[in-house]
């Protein structure tokens, strides 16, 4: 840690839709800022790890504004999921139940689980959701920290996120890795002979979520940087953090498909998931400028085989591969 400075560091899931009902009532018009709840539903469920996304996602679809994952304590394996719904009664505990009851087949150490429901008030959401969110460092010189906060440490790079409807505040082991990712190629650690002289690359960050890896790249000195996503939520949510730092000039939001994107870049971050990175393939590497660097994380350390099939050496050199929690980032260089 440097400067001494001490960094206090959360468990959030920043891999997953997330909305947070305070960003929403920022982004409502003000005529009707009095329709807000003024009651919250909480829902506690405890799950193991694998199905946590699964169970969040349900949450979502059902209508949740906001999920926190926490460590289930004296538990090895297993996360607690606390969903917040704008009213107490909008979701019932048998649903739950019967929908992990419904997905057992694939996590079979789901047992029969408790499944909480309280009202808290509005007030008290307010006073929690802040106090959660607290400053992080994903990477040797990125701080990450909601905008309420204020810190100004010497020698390092600050990114203010508002937490909202996409994922990304900096502390899923996906994000940290391929912010440490950015921050070495950036810096010319992956290309030593002309480190210290490197021209700010062009960066495409492929399903950008909040916008924190395009904020990154374009601190660390990135000149033109585009993000896409397919989800309008996510691009507001990710247009709303650019401009909360600053770079409003230097990075392009688009929703919009990599398909459909022509142009070719020195550096191409894609935090998603196995699965639709082998579907994008062909996009992925065809939007890689030659002697560029393609970065691809959301992948589990057991998926590490079927990445290294989809990009064999001759087209693309590995030049790392960085694990973290269960999750991992390759590093890829084009010839």
């Amino acid at each position: 840690m440097q400067e001494g400075f001490l960094l206090e560091e959360i468990h959030f899931c920043d891999k997953m839709k997330f909305q947070s009902p305070l960003a929403v009532t920022k982004r409502e018009d003000r005529n009707k800022r009095n329709m807000a709840p003024t009651q919250w539903g909480e829902v506690r469920v405890t799950v193991p790890k694998e199905a946590q996304e699964a169970l969040a996602n349900f949450l979502m679809e059902r209508g949740s504004s906001g999920i926190v994952i926490e460590d289930a304590e004296g538990k090895e394996g297993f996360e607690i999921i606390k969903a917040y719904f704008p009213h107490p009664l909008m979701i019932e505990a048998q649903s739950i139940s019967r929908y992990l009851g419904a997905i057992r087949g694939f996590f079979p150490e789901i047992y029969p689980p408790g499944v909480e429901i309280r009202s808290i008030a509005d007030r008290d959401w307010m006073t929690g959701w802040r106090a959660f969110f607290k400053a992080s460092q994903p990477g040797l010189r990125i701080v990450v920290k909601p905008p309420w906060i204020r810190l100004r440490p010497r020698k390092m790079i600050v990114i203010d996120i508002e937490p909202g409807m996409a994922f990304g505040t900096g502390t899923h082991s996906t994000t940290r890795l391929c912010i440490r990712a950015l921050e070495k190629d950036l810096t010319g650690v992956y290309d030593p002979p002309r480190r210290g002289g490197r021209t700010p690359h062009s960066v495409l960050d492929v399903g950008m979520g909040s916008g924190i890896l395009s904020i990154a790249a374009a601190k660390l000195g990135a000149r033109h940087v585009l993000g896409i996503d397919i989800d309008q939520k996510a691009i507001d949510n990710a247009r709303e953090n650019v401009r909360i730092n600053k770079l409003g000039g230097r990075i392009r939001m688009r929703m919009a498909t990599i398909s459909q994107i022509e142009e070719q870049f020195d550096l191409v971050v894609a935090n998603i998931d196995a699965k639709t990175i082998e579907e994008m393939k062909f996009s992925l590497m065809d939007r890689v400028a030659a002697g560029g660097t393609l970065i691809l994380s959301g992948v589990l350390d057991g998926e590490m085989d079927l990445l290294k099939r989809l990009f064999p050496d001759g087209s693309f050199t590995l030049m790392e591969v960085s694990q973290e929690e269960g999750w991992a980032c390759v590093v890829l260089k084009r010839a």
